[in-house]
């Protein structure tokens, strides 16, 4: 299992930060939209699976958000969710034979939407933020791509400290009830690891982050990332699901691969859009 893992990233990072750095903002939302409907279809796989009419809903909806959050036009985002809501409830209604079933499906079914195909897609805003590093001069230059690497090296770091912390140190069980393999010792191997992540994207990359920047950065997206990573644990337990699906090798699905990049992407990106004055 350890060697799939390595195997699997050692071909996965370097093509994401390719794909991320050096290609066209276009390329880039392409790839978040198809890893946030593979999402949307594997959540409602879980959430749904003897249910075909709401399991259907659900994975329309969630690709409608998914396109109106990755076209240039943000406003289009608002419009989506306005409409998922009242087809949801109206749904609801049409089965006046269970209405608590029905409720209960739309807050599953609004819960995924929200999860998958809203909050992901902030990294397509985030990649189209102007460059950081150049903000006193080339005003509007694109170099949203600093952000989203800073973020993925952060979460991806605190992946493999939480990995390693775990495995040669780990003892006490942080939440066994969620996610058996997780510990207290990994969760601390994984907040150096953060902390290493972000020092690597400021000396290497991102020189415009204060000290306290990279700090709040490494807190705050490694915290995140881990809570999103045993929220996704506790919605497989919900639904009595092992893993979210198989498509990625030694990873399971695609939603138990992006679990820890799901929460910290709007951190970063409001963060980014209305705090960062440099």
């Amino acid at each position: 299992m350890l060697r799939t893992r390595l195997a699997t990233a050692a071909v996965a990072i370097p093509l994401l930060v390719w794909i991320i750095a050096w290609n066209p903002w276009s390329l880039f939302a392409w790839l978040v939209g198809s890893a946030a409907l593979v999402g949307v279809t594997e959540y409602f796989a879980m959430a749904f699976p003897d249910d075909r009419i709401d399991r259907a809903f659900g994975i329309v909806a969630g690709a409608l958000v998914v396109v109106a959050m990755v076209v240039p036009s943000h406003e289009l985002s608002g419009m989506a969710l306005s409409g998922v809501v009242m087809a949801g409830l109206i749904l609801a209604l049409a089965r006046n034979d269970d209405l608590h079933r029905g409720v209960v499906a739309v807050g599953t079914t609004m819960l995924g939407v929200l999860y998958v195909a809203f909050l992901l897609p902030h990294y397509v805003w985030m990649h189209g933020l102007p460059d950081p590093e150049k903000l006193g001069g080339v005003a509007g230059a694109a170099g949203g791509w600093r952000w989203v690497v800073l973020t993925v090296v952060i979460a991806m770091a605190g992946d493999v400290g939480g990995y390693f912390g775990g495995r040669y140190f780990g003892r006490r069980k942080l939440m066994p009830e969620v996610s058996p393999g997780k510990t207290v010792e990994g969760t601390f191997g994984a907040f150096a690891a953060n902390v290493a992540g972000a020092v690597f994207c400021k000396t290497v990359f991102f020189h415009a982050l204060t000290a306290g920047e990279v700090l709040g950065f490494a807190v705050g997206v490694g915290s995140l990332a881990q809570v999103g990573d045993l929220c996704e644990s506790m919605l497989k337990r919900a639904f009595g699901a092992k893993d979210s699906g198989w498509i990625i090798p030694g990873h399971g699905g695609v939603l138990d691969r992006i679990d820890s990049l799901v929460f910290p992407a709007p951190l970063v990106y409001y963060y980014a859009r209305f705090f960062f004055h440099h």
